[in-house]
């Protein structure tokens, strides 16, 4: 599975996991509306790169988030970004809003999540729970190489080892 920065990939654990019994259901729909595209994931990668480069010239802004709760839904998560201007611009500059690039990072983890299950019943999608949408994992399964690569680049960005990267589920 990609890698994306870590502050995300802990709130979007948090939403994808707790949003039924968070009472999300606005961020539900919005999941299974959102659908991945080869735009999308041009400006994500574009955006983290910026996200990356922000956090490693000032840590601080990250450092804040930890004082801050764990957010709970993708306005959350987009409003932790908004409250600070430099991972904001970061963002914006690839030409996504907080909101979109955080819906964007759910969609696509939740999509690896399910494209992992599919592989595991061999192609079949009928264990993927509702709203989930299959656009969305076909994405995710026809990318699945360039999302490694790209998480790849994302964790040499950071400063990461590449034996510290997580193993794939699909493999």
């Amino acid at each position: 599975m990609v890698s994306f920065p870590r502050p995300l990939v802990v709130a979007a654990a948090a939403v994808t996991f707790l949003a039924g019994p968070l009472g999300a259901q606005s961020d539900e729909e919005t999941l299974a509306r959102y659908r991945l595209t080869e735009t999308g994931l041009a400006k994500f990668t574009q955006a983290s790169r910026n996200f990356i480069a922000v956090a490693k010239a000032d840590s601080s802004a990250l450092e804040e988030q930890g004082d801050e709760e764990s957010p709970k839904s993708i306005a959350d998560i987009a409003a932790v970004y908004d409250r600070h201007p430099a991972l904001k611009r970061a963002i914006t500059s690839a030409g996504m809003t907080t909101r979109e690039y955080t819906t964007f990072v759910l969609s696509m983890f939740q999509a690896g999540m399910a494209a992992w299950l599919v592989q595991q019943q061999q192609g079949k999608f009928d264990k993927v729970p509702a709203g989930i949408p299959h656009e969305n994992i076909r994405f995710y399964q026809q990318h699945e190489a360039e999302l490694n690569r790209i998480g790849k680049e994302l964790r040499a960005l950071e400063g990461k080892e590449p034996s510290e990267e997580p193993e794939s589920p699909s493999r």
